[in-house]
């Protein structure tokens, strides 16, 4: 009797062996998403259209995964609070609700990280709508300033798997501690030894400077990029990195399998991150991930959630058509006609940027194609929200003369004349804004000879050693075309619009829009024209619209000559001989400001 127990007791043990040796799976996906900046519904105000983003769109594609799977964890890396008209009212007017958090917390969100958004924030504001948030809210180099805020967060799932998310925040304000590398050391070595968890994410509201898996350069260097730093500490320990504060999208994984991810913004799509583990001897080890942008824009909203977000719309419209200042005149705008000509539309905001930032000189364009310009009378908030077109903040770059006629000059390889037609390459048709439009400069581009023939700021030459204060729209600096040259001096961390709401009145006497645009950038076409018999040079100085009057002709006549040095004496020309000339595009006869085209 006591032999067979013994046998059983060893069966038992090599069975338990066995078990324990036998390897088990699991998959666990993470949701990230970043600048939401407070888009609930799938509404542009900016465009006054329909567009398939916000919290209600994320809600309903958590919804859809949570019915397949609860393996889920949720993290956002900052901007959430404002950005969007319909954010800005309800952070501004301090409601005693604010759907953007409502429904972040009814999506059930396990971890923020706050964005420079939140970081320009008054402590109190801060603290009161961070605090809001029934999530974790990680930023360890903040953990000392505010209770709330924690070092890390451990989930547990069901099978004992453990991911550990650890959060920072990048050094802007007056909230973030500089020693952001060290306190993370310091993180990850107490979760090592007291949690031991299976999978570690690093997850910052900050930007990347270089592709971390090709390592091209993909941003201008800005001390908000720190990941760039966190991908090179912390490559060995962590295995997903979340970045924040850039809107393009980025998903990449390296041969070392560790995951990169960029999830766009607005809450037009997330970034699905979907980790494969099996567990041998009670590990767990990962052995495989993939991660894919997923776009919301099929996704069909939960009705409740629909109906329950637009009963706060009611306030936003009527906040929207407030009427902020007058305009005097009616103002047309054509995006196209946007890039071809000087408009006063782009001028309101370059030049609200430029005062604001005390720059030398801004670039700029409407960042809305579908904006169709002023009416005579009220302009409202509506209006100038339509004026910059989407969100992006601000910074200062400084440029040498020579870098500034480079930017003028890659864009103006955009440009290309044919059959009498200005074309524009196609990124220009959904992407206007990626055409640099100056301002405080005076400069004349030729369309067909791809030239930049007069340059001046102040009324003086622009030589290539000058250099210049330059304010430039965040979103032109990373991504597609990104302006990548020059150093930044200074970041704006705060929407463009509250830039243009606090400055508008400074730039327009009064309030009142009744000035034209100063004309400061035209586009040329160089054409030519063959001399008849008969001719003179005074004649084809008006036959061609150089001289448009008796006061204006000797300075026509001085530039045919200095166009055409064959030209010696003013009362000597030969006919057969092909005169060059300059045209405005848009003063070219016919006079039909529709004559380009768009491939």
């Amino acid at each position: 009797m006591k032999g067979r127990t013994t046998l059983t007791l060893v069966g038992l043990f090599v069975l338990a062996v066995l078990v324990l040796g036998q390897a088990t799976s699991t998959t666990v996906t993470i949701i990230h998403t970043a600048n939401i900046y407070g888009n609930v519904l799938p509404f542009n105000y900016f465009t006054n259209t329909y567009e398939s983003k916000g919290l209600v769109q994320i809600y309903s594609y958590v919804s859809q995964l949570r019915q397949k799977s609860s393996e889920l964890l949720l993290v956002d890396t900052g901007n959430l609070l404002y950005g969007s008209p319909f954010g800005d009212y309800f952070l501004e007017n301090d409601a005693s609700e604010n759907p953007v958090v409502t429904l972040f917390n009814q999506i059930g969100y396990d971890v923020f990280v706050p964005g420079t958004f939140e970081l320009t924030l008054e402590s109190e504001k801060f603290e009161k709508n961070l605090k809001s948030l029934k999530t974790y809210v990680l930023a360890s180099n903040l953990v000392n300033k505010f209770g709330f805020i924690k070092n890390y967060y451990v989930k547990v799932f069901r099978n004992g798997l453990k991911v550990a998310t650890v959060g920072v925040v990048p050094p802007y304000g007056n909230l973030a501690s500089a020693d952001y590398v060290n306190t993370i050391k310091s993180v990850i070595q107490k979760l090592k030894s007291e949690v031991q968890p299976d999978v570690i994410i690093l997850a910052t509201s900050a930007g990347i400077t270089y592709d971390p898996v090709s390592g091209k350069q993909i941003s201008i260097q800005s001390a908000l990029n720190l990941g760039d730093v966190l991908v090179k500490e912390f490559n060995k320990d962590v295995d997903i990195f979340l970045f924040g504060n850039q809107t393009l999208v980025y998903t990449g994984i390296n041969k070392q399998n560790k995951v990169f991810s960029i999830p766009g913004s607005e809450g037009t799509s997330v970034n699905q991150i979907d980790i494969s583990l099996s567990q041998t001897s009670g590990k767990w080890k990962i052995s495989k991930v993939a991660v894919q942008n997923v776009k919301l824009e099929k996704i069909k909203p939960v009705e409740n959630v629909m109906n329950w977000a637009q009963q706060f719309e009611t306030y936003v419209e009527k906040w929207l058509d407030t009427p902020v200042i007058k305009s005097n005149i009616t103002i047309g705008f054509n995006k196209y006609m946007a890039i071809l000509e000087d408009t006063l539309v782009t001028e309101i905001v370059n030049k609200s940027i430029i005062e604001y930032t005390n720059s030398h000189i801004g670039i700029w364009n409407v960042f809305n194609p579908n904006f169709e310009g002023f009416i005579e009378g009220d302009i409202t908030r509506r209006d100038l929200y339509a004026l910059v077109g989407r969100t992006t903040t601000v910074k200062t770059l400084k440029l040498t003369g020579k870098q500034v006629k480079e930017i003028i000059m890659k864009s103006l390889n955009m440009l290309s004349f044919k059959d009498g037609k200005v074309v524009f390459e196609k990124s220009l048709v959904s992407s206007p804004w990626i055409y640099d439009l100056f301002e405080n400069l005076e400069y004349e581009v030729v369309i067909n000879k791809k030239e930049l023939r007069k340059i001046q700021f102040m009324g003086k030459v622009i030589n290539d050693s000058d250099v210049f204060v330059v304010s430039v729209p965040s979103v032109r600096t990373y991504g597609q075309n990104a302006i990548i040259s020059g150093a930044i001096v200074e970041e704006f961390e705060i929407p463009v619009q509250k830039i243009l709401f606090s400055q508008v009145k400074k730039i327009l006497p009064e309030g009142v829009l009744d000035t034209k645009e100063d004309n400061n950038r035209v586009s040329l076409v160089q054409l030519t024209y063959t001399v008849k018999p008969g001719d003179t040079l005074a004649r084809i100085a008006y036959r061609l619209g150089i001289a448009t009057s008796d006061e204006d002709l000797p300075l026509a006549i001085v530039e045919l000559m200095t166009l055409n040095p064959i030209i010696k004496n003013p009362n000597l020309i030969r006919p057969g001989w092909e005169i060059v000339y300059y045209k405005k595009y848009l003063d070219l006869i016919p006079p039909l400001r529709e004559l380009f085209e768009a491939r």
